[in-house]
């Protein structure tokens, strides 16, 4: 009972990431055995997801403003083509520097008429401005990686022959990493949303060390240009922390691998240039 209570006390800092590593494996290890602090972990992390979610999306810009964006660009663009027009007919031919802005300006007109004329249009046109709306930054990439790493649900595969079926899934080819050598044991996996996207989940023990290794199509995800670059086995690599964990990253041509653990920067890092 007075573990719990020191648990407790501390289950907000280790949620936020700012338990020193020595402290994280004591907290790790307490819930591993206790069902109650580790429910309440959960439930800490149920909230602030959930909280986090909703910020994000009140953060979105609304429908009206995107159209008010627009119409302003739109009118802003007609007046600038009216004004060349008028001093093309005072100077004569017009330049090039003047043609592409009247060029792009009519397509501008013509994509808004089209706009107000089809209101099916303007439906799907505005919603895949939604959906798009903004970059994902990484700092959201990031947390959804670390709530996914201490997520302790069942994996949904254990067969890694059966890891090939999750490409449709996530866009790129999906293989059962070799990592024997780093004394890496296998316990599943499962593909996870990560934001808008999907991921492949692969789930390890490293000397009773919890590690998730991701897979996903770099190409949806923003590059880890916020962390410290490195060069391992002639790849570059990527890595920092984040809420008490280390994240490892790469790109394999289009294939992007990340590796979560409460092990130190060197280890992901060499793990991570492993992976192909």
């Amino acid at each position: 009972m007075s573990g719990c209570r020191k648990v407790v006390t501390l289950l907000d800092a280790y949620a936020d990431g700012e338990l020193e590593p020595e402290h994280v494996l004591e907290i790790e290890g307490h819930l591993a055995d206790c069902e109650g602090c580790s429910a309440r972990l959960q439930l800490e992390h149920a909230t602030r997801k959930s909280l986090r979610r909703q910020v994000y999306a009140e953060a979105q810009p609304s429908v009206a403003f995107q159209d008010r964006i627009l119409a302003s660009m739109q009118a802003e663009a007609e007046r600038e083509a009216v004004a060349e027009l008028d001093s093309g007919r005072r100077g004569g031919a017009l330049s090039w520097a003047s043609i592409v802005p009247l060029a792009a300006a009519a397509a501008f007109a013509l994509l808004w008429s089209a706009k107000v004329d089809h209101p099916q249009t303007k439906t799907r046109t505005t919603d895949k401005v939604t959906a798009s709306a903004g970059p994902v930054s990484f700092e959201q990439v990031l947390d959804e990686l670390i709530d996914r790493h201490i997520d302790r649900s069942s994996p949904e595969v254990t067969e890694p022959a059966l890891l090939d079926g999750m490409e449709p899934q996530v866009g790129v080819p999906v293989h059962f990493p070799s990592l024997a050598q780093y004394g890496a044991r296998w316990q599943g996996g499962k593909v996870v949303p990560i934001r808008n996207q999907r991921a492949a989940s692969l789930r390890f023990l490293v000397d009773g060390h919890r590690m998730t290794v991701y897979v996903y199509n770099s190409e949806h995800f923003p590059v880890a240009t916020s962390f410290k670059r490195r060069v391992v086995r002639n790849e570059p690599v990527y890595t920092g922390w984040k809420r008490g964990y280390s994240i490892a990253t790469t790109d394999r041509h289009g294939v992007g691998y990340a590796v979560a653990t409460d092990l130190g920067e060197d280890e992901g890092a060499e793990i991570v240039a492993s992976l192909h």
